[in-house]
C-alpha cells in the first residue's frame, strides 16, 4: 500500500492542477441533459422530450425520475433561500459548521493530510490584486484512483491585511483566516455536489457552475467536499497555515504591490504531511495541539445546511399542529391549496415536526 503521508512533488503542481481544470472544463462542455438557468425559469412541459430530465429530489430509492413544473418550482426556491443565505460571503468556520455530518466525518477519518504548496496575490475585477490563493495539497481517500487533490482557497481579506498597518504580520495573519474565503477542489464531489452552491453563494474560487445539480444535490444541502472541510481545519487552527499566511502578508508588504508569492519547500511539505498521518485517530486529546484544534473543528456538532424556507405560508402552524398524527400527511395533501403551500414544503415541516 501507498505511503498515505505522501503528498508527491510539489514542483509542477500549478501545472498539474491547471491541467485537471482544463479537462474538468471539457467534461462540463460535453456533459448532456444539463439543467440551465433558462430552464430553471421555464417550465417542465416545455422542456425538450429529447432533454431527458430527471432528478432525485423526494425519492426514497434514490433513483432518479421524471422532472416536474413542482420541481422547478422547489429548485427555485431553493436558489432563493441559498442566496439570501450567502449574502455575506463564507469564512472557514461557517464552511464547517454549514456541512454535512458524513462529508465532516470522511474528513476526520478518510483525509489525513492538508499542506500548503504555494500562495500568490490574485487580481480582482479592478485588475488590484484584492485576495490571496492559497493552493493546498490533501492525500485522497484512493476510492476513485487519485492519489492527491488541490484545493485552492482565497483569502479575500488580504488586501486590508496587507494595507492595515496598524497589525504585525502575525497579528494580520491571525484576523486574515477568519475573514471570509472562495475556495475550489478538483474532486468530483465538489464538481458535482458542490460547485453549484458556492456559484450561487459567490463564493467560488473555480470556474461558475450554473448547472443546477437536479440528481446530485437537489435540495442544495451541505457546502464542501471532505478535502476542503480537511484544510478549512487546518485554516483554522494550524500553526503551519499561520505561519504561511504570515510569510505571504510580510512578502506582500515588501513587494508594495501585494504579490506575496511564496513556495513552501518539499522538505518542510513532507514533514508536515508525515506529522498530520502521523496523528492518532482515538478520541481525547493527543498533545498535539494542531491536531487537537483541528479535529474539534470537524467533531464541532452543528446544524448541516438545508434549503428550508425561514418563512413559510401562513398555515404553517396548522401543518406542525397536526404533524403528531399519523394520518396528518394524507388530510395535509388534501389542504395544501387552502395552506397556501407547496407539497415539498408541508413534507419538509412534517419531517422536521417529527424529529
Amino acid at each position: 500500500m501507498a505511503d498515505e503521508s505522501s503528498i508527491g512533488k510539489l514542483s509542477g503542481t500549478v501545472g498539474e492542477a491547471r491541467e485537471l481544470a482544463r479537462q474538468d472544463a471539457a467534461q462540463r462542455g460535453n456533459a448532456p441533459r444539463i439543467l440551465r438557468p433558462d430552464d430553471l425559469r421555464g417550465n417542465a412541459d416545455e422542456l425538450s422530450a429529447s432533454d431527458l430530465l430527471t432528478t432525485t429530489m423526494n425519492t426514497p430509492d434514490g433513483k432518479p425520475r421524471p422532472l416536474t413544473a413542482d420541481d422547478l418550482a422547489a429548485f427555485r426556491q431553493n436558489v432563493r433561500t441559498l442566496g439570501k443565505r450567502f449574502k455575506g460571503g463564507i469564512n472557514p468556520r461557517q464552511v464547517i459548521d454549514m456541512s454535512t455530518a458524513v462529508d465532516r466525518k470522511r474528513a476526520r477519518q478518510e483525509i489525513t493530510t492538508a499542506v500548503p504548496g504555494s500562495a500568490r496575490g490574485v487580481k480582482g475585477s479592478g485588475g488590484n490584486i484584492d485576495a490571496l490563493e492559497v493552493r493546498f495539497v490533501t492525500n485522497a481517500s484512493r476510492k476513485y484512483d487519485a492519489t492527491r487533490h488541490f484545493v485552492t482557497v482565497n483569502f479575500v481579506g488580504y488586501a486590508a491585511a496587507i494595507a492595515g498597518g496598524d497589525k504585525t504580520p502575525k497579528k494580520a495573519a491571525v484576523w486574515l483566516r477568519k475573514q471570509p474565503i472562495r475556495f475550489d477542489c478538483d474532486c468530483g464531489r465538489h464538481r458535482f455536489w458542490y460547485r453549484y452552491v458556492a456559484t450561487i453563494g459567490n463564493y467560488h474560487a473555480g470556474r461558475a457552475e450554473n448547472g443546477y445539480p437536479k440528481v446530485r444535490n437537489p435540495n442544495l444541502n451541505g457546502v464542501a467536499c471532505k478535502h476542503v472541510l480537511r484544510v478549512m481545519a487546518e485554516v483554522e487552527s494550524s500553526a503551519t497555515v499561520q505561519n504561511f499566511l504570515v510569510r505571504a502578508i510580510e512578502k506582500g508588504r515588501k513587494a508594495g504591490d501585494g504579490s506575496g508569492n511564496i513556495r513552501a519547500s518539499q522538505k518542510d511539505a513532507d514533514k508536515q504531511a508525515k506529522k498530520q498521518a502521523a496523528r492518532p485517530k482515538a478520541a481525547g486529546n493527543t498533545g498535539d495541539r494542531d491536531y487537537d484544534r483541528s479535529r474539534a473543528a470537524l467533531r464541532k456538532q452543528s446544524r448541516a445546511t438545508t434549503t428550508k424556507p425561514k418563512r413559510v405560508a401562513s398555515g404553517s402552524k396548522r401543518v406542525v399542529a397536526a404533524a403528531g398524527d399519523p394520518k396528518a400527511e394524507a388530510a395535509l395533501m388534501a389542504t395544501i391549496q387552502q395552506l397556501g403551500m407547496s407539497r415539498e414544503q408541508a413534507i419538509a415541516i412534517l419531517k422536521g415536526a417529527a424529529k
